[in-house]
């Protein structure tokens, strides 16, 4: 992975403040989670896999929006050259109020994720659904997981027995192939936003899904796991 850039300018406070969301959010389920921030064109995705089997994708635009100067163009030039796995952590503590991002050093040891991306290109719109589909998809898996789980007799109530239940309710199918485990993701995440007249797409590349939902991507792949 090319790691020359050492700092990124985005476009503004707002697009920080909602960076700064996103790696909150995943370090809330892992507070070892690692990113990996990729440049494309004028906006850098960042990936992160939380714990659904699936990868989320926060793109953020960067700037500056008008007539850039010597330096900024100089930061512009580097992060067309961005591919980096970070500390989630250390990236969230790195944002600066005015929008400027000092990239964190690279981990040492990637995980093994942060090498089996889903392509840039190729990606094919198979169809919309209402957001508020997809938050009720969310809250019923969640209902029912919740129910079943809590049926196990307590002798019965082991790791193994309760991630059977989950595996169950979140491979289900939702729309367009993808999983309901996309949609709780999704929710998870806070992708949806409160506008629930929105839509989310889905996209097609070969074996991978995606839900574009308003603020944010989750990722899945079809057959036998994310890593398969």
């Amino acid at each position: 992975m090319n790691t020359q850039a050492s700092a990124l300018l985005l476009a503004g406070a707002d697009e920080a403040a909602d960076l700064g969301g996103y790696l909150t959010r995943l370090l809330r389920f892992d507070k070892a989670a690692a990113v990996r921030v990729v440049a494309s064109g004028s906006a850098i995705g960042v990936y992160g896999r939380p714990p659904f089997d699936v990868l989320t994708l926060r793109t953020v635009a960067l700037g500056p929006g008008g007539p850039a100067s010597e330096a900024d163009q100089d930061l512009a030039d580097l992060a067309a050259e961005v591919d980096v796995t970070v500390s989630a952590g250390d990236l969230l503590h790195a944002i600066a109020d005015d929008g400027s991002l000092a990239l964190p050093r690279p981990l040492a040891g990637a995980t093994a994720w942060t090498g089996f991306l889903p392509p840039r290109a190729g990606w094919q719109t198979v169809g919309e659904l209402p957001v508020a589909e997809v938050e009720t998809a969310a809250l019923a898996g969640i209902a029912d997981f919740k129910a079943q789980a809590e049926a196990i007799p307590d002798q019965r109530r082991t790791r193994a027995a309760v991630d059977r239940i989950a595996a169950e309710i979140w491979d289900q199918p939702l729309t367009f192939g993808l999983p309901v485990r996309a949609a709780h993701a999704a929710r998870a995440m806070a992708f949806l936003g409160q506008a629930q007249s929105a839509s989310a797409v889905v996209r097609t590349a070969g074996r991978w899904l995606r839900l574009d939902a308003p603020f944010g991507t989750v990722v899945v792949r079809t057959g036998s796991g994310l890593l398969a």
